[in-house]
């Protein structure tokens, strides 16, 4: 294998713990109505519950999808812990051999989710992953993100995968990303399909701008 295209999805840890992990929530100064103040902070707490699964001190990795145009795996495990160590090894010795990694935004979230993660549960990164130069971290040379090079460094507002596969004529997503959680529970199957649809439209993405 010379290059492997992945993508993660992330559901939000459970509500309890996501309270005991919430910051104080308040309402603005200038709010003296009580209902207006009730008002103000249920909202805070509903968006804070809302966006769970995309913060990594919030969210678990549940499903991770990888591969290429030979075969899509789908990865799982008992706990997440295991889950991301597994992922982050394979993934890691495949950088080491040479193969080129990465997928659409993974440098902004789905890397940055999977260290931070390993890092909760006390993992070791590989330094084939990220290393360390004069205390700012550095990607390994042979990770690739189609999102910059579908950008070049301008804003990536309408450069998602939904909207990159319309343009290039690509099979849509399955589903929304907002929606995943709730497939999760209900249909693993669906979820793993909904996953492996992702992987499949950023392994065109990736062939189509020339880094596979």
């Amino acid at each position: 294998m010379k290059h492997i295209v992945f993508d993660i999805e992330t559901v939000p840890q459970d509500e309890a713990k996501l309270l005991a992990l919430a910051p104080e929530f308040t309402a603005a100064a200038n709010l003296k109505d009580p209902e207006k103040i009730a008002a103000a902070i249920a909202k805070k707490r509903a968006d804070y519950l809302a966006d769970a699964a995309l913060n990594w001190k919030t969210a678990e990795v549940v499903l991770i999808g990888a591969g290429d145009e030979a075969g899509i795996q789908s990865f799982t495990a008992g706990t997440e812990k295991e889950l991301v160590g597994n992922f982050l090894t394979l993934l890691g010795d495949a950088l080491a051999d040479g193969v080129a990694a990465g997928g659409h935004n993974v440098k902004s979230f789905d890397l940055p989710m999977l260290i931070n993660r390993a890092r909760v549960h006390g993992l070791k990164v590989p330094a084939t992953v990220l290393a360390f130069w004069k205390g700012r971290p550095q990607w390994a040379e042979n990770i690739f993100d189609t999102l910059e090079l579908l950008s070049f460094g301008k804003s990536f507002d309408g450069n998602g995968v939904e909207d990159v596969a319309r343009v290039f004529g690509l099979p849509p997503k399955l589903g929304h990303g907002g929606d995943f959680p709730l497939l999760w529970r209900a249909d693993r199957d669906g979820a793993i399909a909904y996953n492996r649809r992702d992987v499949e439209i950023e392994i065109e993405i990736a062939r189509i701008c020339g880094v596979i």
